[in-house]
């Protein structure tokens, strides 16, 4: 049996494909990694797959001329006439020739997207040709409002492979009747929650505030001037709190963001500022706390026994259920909020827990998919 693992991220991808498809090696099948992350403009893990011994193939470079989502430069909203014709002529023209030959000899496909583009295109060929795929969730999952009808889970895969019970009880709102939900847990997690527990704690005296951003702005929620004008707004709020307890504001940003624009507004306000280390990793170890918008990091802080505080998105509240964990702190738009209990509290892992099943995820997923 040939399986084929789809990615589009070289990073996060990878740690949470790479142990299934070293099993399925071991176990005597075949395993074929197909790389659209050039499309990404990032490049294919190629050292990895080559260092492994893994079979791959990968999209070829995009022209200079083409640009990725960077927050700078939008085609609009998903269902923007200009988005669907520019997709449109990009599946048919580049992709679909590349998808079908990739996936010609293969028996089951693994991916871990069935809704943004070119998922969603994806999962229809794959339909039509009646070759089984089977969704591994990526990220929490909350609505974006840039999303189309077609909701994450909901591409019609044999199995959708969650990494907890909340999680699951979502995904079984989402998917089609024909979709098995089956909670398997997380690799990547499994590796950062072995990686936390082996770790020596790097903390010093000193308290160390970590603020992790995310593109809230590509996601439709708002426009990059009214992130960093929410940002601002958080650290003006704040400043009193930090600079009069000696603290140091960490900044940890998403790769597709500029954290000099953040650090320039961080040391208008703050008296000690600095970046966090890129790897996601050690910028949770280092901190005593973090503050979030919307992202998985809020898990791993919490997996990681770091307290969180959440901000609020104007018009969309507190996105995802963090909030629902009553010692997440909860930062208002607008109006006073109290960082003091992050430096107190001892995190209660039962939210975590919850959300993310431990234990061997590879051994269950491949179970799960080789059936």
């Amino acid at each position: 049996m040939k399986l084929a693992i789809l990615i589009t991220n070289p990073n996060h991808h990878l740690e949470l494909t790479l142990g299934l498809a070293k099993r399925w090696k071991e176990k005597g099948d075949e395993v074929k990694y197909v790389s659209l992350c050039e499309m990404r403009r990032m490049p294919s893990p190629v050292e990895t797959f080559e260092g492994e011994g893994l079979d791959f193939v990968r999209f070829a470079e995009l022209p200079g001329n083409l640009k990725p989502s960077s927050g700078k430069k939008s085609l609009g909203k998903s269902n923007s006439r200009l988005r669907a014709l520019v997709q449109k002529a990009f599946w048919l023209i580049k992709l679909k020739p590349f998808i079908k030959a990739s996936l010609k000899d293969v028996d089951k496909v693994l991916l871990l997207n069935d809704a943004a583009f070119p998922g969603d295109r994806i999962c229809r060929w794959l339909k039509g040709k009646k070759i089984p795929f089977y969704l591994m969730q990526e990220g929490i999952r909350f609505p974006l409002p840039a999303e189309t009808e077609v909701k994450y889970g909901g591409g019609g895969a044999e199995k959708v492979l969650s990494w907890g019970k909340r999680s699951a009880a979502h995904f079984g709102k989402v998917v089609e009747n024909t979709t098995e939900v089956a909670v398997a847990g997380s690799p990547r997690f499994d590796s950062f929650l072995q990686q936390v527990n082996s770790a020596p704690d790097p903390r010093g005296t000193e308290k160390i505030l970590g603020v992790f951003t995310n593109p809230i702005d590509d996601q439709g929620f708002c426009s990059k001037e009214k992130k960093l004008a929410l940002f601002e707004s958080l650290i003006l709020r704040s400043a009193g709190y930090v600079n009069q307890n000696g603290i140091t504001l960490g900044l940890k940003c998403h790769p597709r963001e500029d954290v000099s624009e953040y650090l320039k507004i961080a040391h208008r306000h703050v008296h000690k500022v600095e970046e966090l280390p890129r790897n996601i990793m050690e910028a949770i170890l280092k901190v005593n706390a973090g503050i979030i918008m919307a992202s998985t990091v809020g898990l791993e802080l919490l997996g990681a026994k770091r307290p969180i505080a959440q901000m609020e998105i104007p018009g969309f509240g507190y996105v995802f259920d963090y909030t629902d964990d009553g010692s997440v702190v909860k930062i208002p738009v607008e109006g006073d909020f109290d960082l003091t209990g992050l430096f107190e509290d001892k995190v209660d892992l039962t939210y975590f827990e919850e959300h993310v099943e431990s234990g061997d995820s590879v051994k269950r997923m491949y179970q799960l998919i080789k059936g």
